[in-house]
């Protein structure tokens, strides 16, 4: 029998760690994160079980193309799994108050699973990070859109429209 593993850790490689450490300040506390270390050249995050590592690259690295919008799926992401999709929505305020823009707004999508409800934002570097629930229900549910629009908070009206809620 194989022996069961826990991925414990997680290291993506950043631009700048100034930049990244902006973002991720305001992105991992709500999910139960805290920064415990942060020099010039790397950023630690813990929630105790999980860390999660931000590495300043040195050499030039392949860089993919960054999601458009279009895509059913980013294949390359990570996701944080969360208890309901009321908690998805509760951070997703939260990070909103803090003008930090989701790609892709909460809603339902039946189509990767029933009662799957996830938001997903981009950090500095274009790497996916998602939000996401599994049930809770019909009070989960929002109408499923046949395409799903970016938000980008490139100009202050459509960062006040995001803020009122409109797409």
């Amino acid at each position: 029998m194989p022996a069961k593993a826990t991925l414990r850790h997680i290291s993506l490689e950043i631009a700048d760690a100034q930049r990244s450490r902006v973002f991720y300040d305001r992105f991992l506390p709500p999910l139960g994160f805290r920064r415990f270390a942060a020099e010039a050249e790397y950023l630690g995050y813990t929630d105790g079980t999980m860390t999660v590592w931000l590495l300043r690259s040195h050499a030039p690295r392949i860089r993919r193309r960054p999601p458009t919008g279009e895509e059913e799926v980013i294949a390359e992401h990570i996701a944080f799994h969360l208890p309901s999709a009321s908690s998805v929505r509760s951070i997703e305020a939260a990070l909103l108050r803090q003008e930090l823009y989701p790609f892709f707004r909460g809603e339902v999508h039946p189509e990767f699973r029933p009662g799957y409800f996830s938001a997903t934002w981009l950090d500095p570097d274009g790497v996916a990070l998602e939000l996401y629930a599994i049930g809770e229900g019909r009070s989960a549910r929002r109408p499923a859109r046949a395409r799903r629009k970016p938000h980008r908070a490139t100009r202050p009206a459509r960062a006040a429209r995001r803020r009122r809620g409109a797409r």
